[in-house]
């Protein structure tokens, strides 16, 4: 039961953040928010009964990996090579980054849920990705290079947690978890002791 807490209290959170920061653009397309929601899904799946393939807390673990690699992938190679946006607003349209993060959360979805949860997912990734074209906020190339960096993203999530899970015999023994609120950010803090 206290998971169920925490996932509550991650979704409020997680939500909060995002709903208030999609206000503020001038572009918010439902893609702002549509990104989030295979990340939601693959973490908060199992709370709603959805046999899932790890705990909530290395569920938590992995997308925390994959989300940091994504990160770090895309703002890298955004900065790197300094391509135009179609509609001219900045210099960082490859590869898009909305469509890794819905990628990055796709792949999560189809390796803790199975196939049909992960075609959905990906189908809505694909949505994500299209729409961004259509908003004139990417290229098609962007988009492709956003998924692929986003199910490289996924994989790395998922590698890490194997690892761990190996090397100690997925015995975890102690896991902290601390929400984290400041004026203009909400975010949280995992740690594990193993």
């Amino acid at each position: 039961m206290k998971a169920c807490h925490s996932c509550i209290l991650l979704l409020v959170l997680f939500f909060s953040h995002f709903s208030g920061k999609a206000q503020r653009l001038e572009y918010a397309y439902w893609e702002t928010y549509g990104q989030y929601v295979p990340l939601a899904v693959a973490e908060f799946g199992g709370c709603v009964g959805l046999d899932a393939h790890d705990t909530f807390w290395l569920r938590s673990f992995k997308i925390g990996t994959a989300f940091v690699s994504e990160f770090i992938i895309v703002k890298s190679l955004k900065s790197v090579i300094d391509e135009e946006r179609p509609d001219g607003r900045s210099n960082n349209s490859f590869p898009s980054g909305h469509t890794a993060t819905a990628f990055n959360g796709a792949e999560l979805v189809r390796y803790e849920y199975g196939t049909w949860w992960g075609v959905g997912a990906y189908t809505l990734a694909t949505a994500v990705g299209l729409s961004r074209v259509y908003h004139k906020r990417h290229y098609i190339w962007d988009v492709g290079a956003g998924a692929l960096c986003g199910v490289l993203s996924a994989r790395i999530g998922i590698q890490t947690v194997s690892k761990i899970k190996e090397k100690r015999d997925s015995k975890i023994e102690d896991i902290s978890f601390s929400p984290v609120f400041s004026p203009h950010n909400v975010g949280c803090h995992l740690s594990l002791l193993f």
